[in-house]
């Protein structure tokens, strides 16, 4: 007797108790490995733009730091660190794999088994200290990067840890529909101007000191209360008055500040930014009252950085539609598209009862009749220019106005170059702006494409078409989006720089492609201030393979995209998650003025899963002639 059991007994209860160790074993091998595998794949994936779980904290140190993708030191830092975590990890799934394989191997033997035992506890400590690591490293890039992002304009809700910039929402978000150069620009030409296009009429004084209706023919100086142009870092070197010389365009949208001499330097690059003013002492609309208010009542700000060179190069015709020769419905929207940005007051205006804008003009008659009254519309980051009638003809789908050319006719439509100056291909700036098309930076417009700029009538551009007595009713349809529109909620990994794309299986009306029609919502535990998130819209021209259209190409169909702030990546659990959802509403036309309809009216309408007005009071629309 030994402990009050016989010793074939005890044999037999060691016996159990050791194939009970070695099945305890293998549950305890199999959910440790199911575990850490199933908590890498089974986080929850948010609708979009979320980062690959592997590379999420290498990204996040990258946006914190301002410079996703970027190779700046606490980029690298941060990739290092998390290539050795992550190598560390995937040794302990080893031997985590090695402590199963002893176990289910050992067969009684006490050595592998304890040796397993020993083994499993080991990896499990390792991969407590492995998290705790990640968890310090994560926290201090965090701050590291909230340090680095401390010499911008901070959001007064998100800010901080991610380096977001505040007054910036304005642009899409806000009352700014688009500006050049762009937000973060670099290699900007020492000759360029600053161009702001708002949503609403802005009132001219805002932007020119002294301004009066009396002096709204002219281009007098900068209102540098409200409006500041200055090298970044150094605000004494602010714009003045006679420094630059200011234009707006005759909708009152549009403002171009020209500086007089040149920015930056001949030697290195310049960075500058742009300070406009908030509240009721700032910019304001023409209608009255501030045009930044509550949630962006800060006002706006940007920077871009200038380059050595000076900008001689002049732009060029990509596209002119309806094309020469053809017959197309009468409701068709004559679009001219440039190869760069244009100045926009030199290219758009309205033209009524035989006086006005004239830098372009649509003439019946092949050419000899009276000039067409309409508007013409700067509008696709300043590279397109639309004209539209007066003429009233119908309603779309949507409900609203459709315009429309005269009937059976032929039409002429001529684009002028302006004059040159004494400085080609420059052109002759004076009061009242260019007596042409120039480009932003005021290069003559090259119309016969010959790369020289030789001012009006050489480079004038006109071609002609004809209109038939049909008005074309097709709606338009989206071919495919980016992210995929069909895939439905829980895309994730998107690129954080991903820009929104939608492909339309027709020509579209580019002025149509505003941040109201087409914007992207943000959410989550990070976008919690408007004011840091940014974005606005363009369209680019697509040949029938669906390429960029270049001089020469014929376009079939267009592309509208939407430019963002880098989306924000997402932690690990659910109430660590960023979103972000496009929205193109039926606003959107193509180029014989048909909204796209459905539109995106996400748990909006009642009458109709697609109601045209995105109201919930909508129903489904049909064309009322």
């Amino acid at each position: 007797m030994l402990g009050g059991l016989s010793l074939p007994m005890q044999k037999d209860q060691q016996a159990i108790r050791q194939t009970l160790s070695r099945v305890a074993c293998r549950l305890m091998f199999f959910a440790a490995v199911s575990a850490f595998i199933g908590g890498a794949l089974s986080f929850p994936e948010p609708v979009h733009a979320q980062l690959d779980q592997s590379v999420a904290s290498v990204e996040q140190t990258a946006v914190a730091a301002g410079v996703a993708g970027g190779s700046d030191l606490i980029t690298i830092i941060g990739r290092i660190i998390n290539v050795v975590l992550g190598f560390v990890g995937v040794i302990l799934l080893i031997l985590l794999i090695y402590a199963g394989f002893l176990y289910m191997t050992a067969g009684g033997d006490a050595e592998k088994v304890k040796k397993a035992r020993d083994t499993i506890k080991n990896a499990i400590i390792g991969l407590i200290i492995l998290a705790s690591a990640w968890a310090i490293v994560y926290f201090i890039m965090k701050a590291l990067a909230g340090a680095v992002g401390g010499g911008s304009v901070i959001g007064s809700g998100a800010g901080g840890i991610y380096g977001l910039v505040g007054s910036s929402g304005s642009l899409g978000g806000g009352v700014i529909e688009y500006h050049l150069p762009e937000r973060n620009a670099t290699d900007v030409p020492r000759n360029t101007p600053v161009i702001i296009t708002f949503k609403q009429a802005i009132d001219p004084a805002s932007f020119i000191a002294g301004w009066t209706e009396e002096t709204s023919s002219t281009t007098v100086g900068l209102n540098v209360e409200n409006v500041e142009v200055f090298r970044t870092g150094d605000e004494g070197t602010v714009l003045t008055s006679e420094q630059a010389r200011v234009t707006f365009t005759q909708d009152r949208k549009t403002y171009v500040v020209r500086p007089v001499d040149l920015l930056g330097s001949p030697t290195t690059n310049v960075k500058y930014t742009v300070k406009l003013k908030g509240g009721n002492d700032g910019i304001l609309l023409a209608a009255g009252g501030p045009a930044f208010s509550g949630s962006f009542g800060q006002g706006y700000e940007w920077g871009f950085e200038v380059s050595t060179f000076v900008d001689l190069t002049p732009p060029k015709v990509v596209a002119a539609i309806p094309y020469a020769g053809g017959k197309y419905a009468r409701n068709i929207v004559i679009q001219i598209t440039f190869d760069e940005a244009v100045d926009p007051v030199g290219a758009s205006g309205i033209f009524l009862g035989g006086s006005g804008f004239t830098n372009i003009s649509v003439r019946p008659n092949e050419g000899v009749g009276t000039p067409l009254d309409g508007e013409y519309k700067i509008t696709n980051r300043y590279r397109t220019v639309e004209f539209l009638t007066f003429d009233k003809c119908g309603v779309n789908s949507c409900g609203r106005d459709v315009f429309c050319l005269p009937p059976n006719a032929t039409l002429e439509v001529k684009a002028l170059a302006a004059s040159l100056s004494s400085q080609p291909p420059q052109a002759q700036f004076t009061a009242q702006g260019f007596d042409g098309i120039t480009d932003v930076v005021g290069n003559s417009m090259d119309g016969n494409a010959d790369d020289t700029a030789q001012g009006s009538p050489i480079d004038d551009y006109l071609w002609s078409f004809g209109t038939s007595n049909e008005v074309k009713l097709t709606p338009p349809s989206i071919e495919i989006t980016v992210p995929d529109a069909t895939a439905g909620d829980g895309q994730s990994n998107r690129p954080l720089d991903e820009n929104v794309s939608a492909t339309f299986d027709g020509l579209m009306q580019a002025s149509t492609f505003r941040s109201d029609a087409a914007y992207i919502v943000p959410s989550g535990k990070d976008e919690t201030d408007p004011d840091t998130f940014w974005f606005f819209v363009g369209m680019e021209l697509l040949t029938s393979d669906s390429m960029p259209v270049q001089p020469g190409d014929v376009a079939v169909k267009a592309q509208l995209f939407m430019k963002h702030r880098p989306y924000l990546p997402s932690g690990l659990l659910v109430d660590d998650l960023n979103y972000y959802d496009p929205f193109l509403l039926s606003d959107l036309q193509d180029a014989y003025q048909n909204c796209f309809n459905p539109a995106s009216s996400k748990g909006v309408c009642n009458g109709s899963p697609n109601c045209c007005n995105n109201e919930s009071t909508g129903q489904s629309c049909a064309f009322t002639p």
